[in-house]
């Protein structure tokens, strides 16, 4: 194998689409020996977010523009783009052995479930000198600890967002509520969001939570994959929170639907096969 061949992943979103664009060049270069590169362009106009993924332990390599330029192009012969059309898992992409660009989010474990070690290491952070709060994150671990993520800020103000991603409410909640008490013992509520008081609103009356207004979305992060259960949004980093969490009893209730119907996107391989869809 050509040493000189490269895998070129665009960057794009926040940390959770960033964790998939990672992983699946990732398991493709250990695949076929390709070097992984990325290209954070799409940041140049997308002044939301920024790139994450130094803070973690692995490597972070951008490709020049012209080998962005060279890649990124359609051509008759001797394919180099691929786009990420269908959402859904596309299997002949784990069989590229050539030089080649990957544009999209690839929102499904099934190209780097192979891998899971090694990128779950991958994602470990650099150092924790942002943990602020020792005591909660003692009791999360030592409790039989139920973390609730609540997506809320742009999937309710911003209203291009909202006509993709679908916004989980009081229904969902109580449903997955309901099901983590039939199987638990003595479960323990523990609520992160990007807005708390509003996630307030969309919990269900009649249960014992600790909103967990953590200093940044590290802490929300660690601490949430540190919780013995997961209750998860339709948020890729409501997700990767989830898969990044070690328990190996874990139970992880995620909705029946990621995104609204106007968006008509096939997310049938975003939820793994192990965890639990409870409707919304």
């Amino acid at each position: 194998m050509e040493q000189n061949k490269k895998i070129v992943v665009r960057l794009d979103g926040g940390l959770g689409n960033q964790f998939f664009q990672y992983a699946l060049g990732y398991a493709i270069c250990q695949e076929h020996g390709q070097e992984l590169l990325l290209d954070k362009s799409a940041y140049e106009t997308y002044k939301r977010r920024v790139v994450e993924l130094d803070n973690f332990n692995l490597t972070v390599k951008y490709a020049p523009e012209e080998l962005i330029n060279q890649l990124n192009k359609k051509r008759i012969f001797g394919k180099t783009l691929y786009k990420d059309k269908r959402f859904s898992f596309t299997p002949s992409l784990l069989k590229i052995k050539n030089s080649a660009y990957l544009k999209g989010f690839w929102q499904t474990e099934k190209y780097f479930k192979k891998y899971e070690k090694d990128v779950k290491n991958l994602f470990k952070f650099k150092d924790y000198s942002f943990i602020q709060n020792h005591d909660l994150l003692s009791e999360i671990q030592s409790t039989n600890s139920v973390s609730i993520n609540l997506r809320l800020c742009e999937y309710v103000s911003n209203l291009e967002i909202a006509k993709i991603h679908y916004i989980c409410k009081e229904n969902y909640y109580k449903n997955a509520l309901n099901y983590i008490n039939d199987k638990l013992e003595n479960p323990k509520y523990y609520v992160f969001s990007d807005d708390i008081e509003m996630a307030k609103g969309y919990l269900p009356s009649g249960y014992e939570y600790v909103f967990c207004n953590t200093a940044n979305w590290k802490e929300d992060l660690y601490f949430m994959q540190n919780a013995k259960h997961n209750i998860i949004a339709n948020s890729s980093f409501s997700w990767m929170a989830a898969w990044l969490n070690k328990n190996e009893e874990k139970i992880v209730v995620a909705p029946t639907q990621w995104f609204t119907k106007v968006a008509k996107i096939n997310y049938k391989d975003v939820v793994p096969k192990s965890w639990v869809k409870v409707e919304v």
